[in-house]
């Protein structure tokens, strides 16, 4: 839903440092990266071992933050213009999913990666208990602004055990400290709770055909593109169980047409979203 770069590893939440890159599985590292694409976005490199694929130099804190001050500019956002946000349509079909499928009532919920409060808004206005965190200054800015809400933007200000359910709606691909972060969240969850996640798919139909100039790739705060099995195989290794992968992920796009091609491309497995439920061992 939103862009996010998020660091877990330092107290007064700064953003780590760029560093050479590896899979962040620390019993992969010693494995030499592979490299994916022929052209466009080649700086691509694949873990051997679990399929991950990662920049091979990130860009640094300067430029994440000027990316996304650029991005969260207020006209960019009341245009709807981002690059970053999944629109009122896309945002309207979440909260009404995530309100029927995966809350019990009194759950509480953290929308990690809640850009400029949308999703917060929707669903605090439907009573659902909710709070956003977001490393942006710019979105944040406009969340208090416009929306009056407050978001997070320290993950040392998480409670711990505090959530019921914790989103990442196409937030997993921008974290520079995957595992760092996934820890924290894991914390924020109660015992037996849940991360809800979408990412672009990097085996979907469009990916396949255009390679490195997919245009997830071209993406350059997408850090990260990961299939099923590099998704489960991350989210094991930092203490969940992924639950269900929804095959039928919500579509986002009005209208017979979009709702056709998601749904053929989803019933065969190419669909642009991996879209999953994971607990909390």
């Amino acid at each position: 839903m939103s862009a996010v770069e998020a660091s877990a590893s330092g107290a007064d939440g700064a953003v780590a440092a760029p560093r050479p890159m590896r899979c962040p599985d620390p019993q992969h590292a010693t494995c030499a990266p592979l490299a994916v694409f022929a052209s466009g976005e080649v700086d691509f490199r694949m873990c051997p071992l679990c399929r991950l694929l990662f920049r091979a130099r990130f860009p640094s804190p300067q430029e994440l933050e000027a990316i996304y001050g650029t991005a969260y500019a207020a006209n960019s956002i009341e245009a709807g213009v981002t690059n970053q946000e999944s629109g009122d349509y896309a945002t309207d079909v979440y909260s009404g999913y995530i309100r029927r499928r995966l809350l019990q009532p009194g759950a509480r919920v953290l929308d990690f990666g809640a850009a400029s409060g949308e999703l917060v808004s929707r669903l605090r206005g439907a009573g659902v208990q909710v709070d956003g965190f977001e490393f942006a200054e710019a979105a944040r800015g406009y969340a208090y602004a416009r929306r009056g809400i407050s978001l997070l933007d320290r993950v040392t200000d998480i409670p711990h055990a505090a959530y019921d359910l914790v989103t990442l709606i196409e937030v997993i691909e921008h974290l520079t400290d995957l595992w760092g972060t996934l820890g924290q969240l894991r914390a924020a969850l109660k015992p037996g709770g849940s991360l809800f996640i979408t990412t672009p798919n990097r085996l979907s139909w469009r990916a396949r055909l255009e390679g490195g100039r997919w245009r997830e790739a071209r993406k350059k705060f997408h850090l990260f593109l990961f299939e099923r099995r590099s998704l489960e195989h991350h989210l094991r290794c930092n203490g969940f169980a992924v639950q269900e992968y929804i095959r039928f992920a919500p579509v986002l796009q009005a209208g017979l047409p979009s709702w056709v091609v998601a749904r053929g491309t989803q019933a065969v497995g190419l669909g642009g979203t991996l879209c999953c439920i994971a607990t909390r061992r």
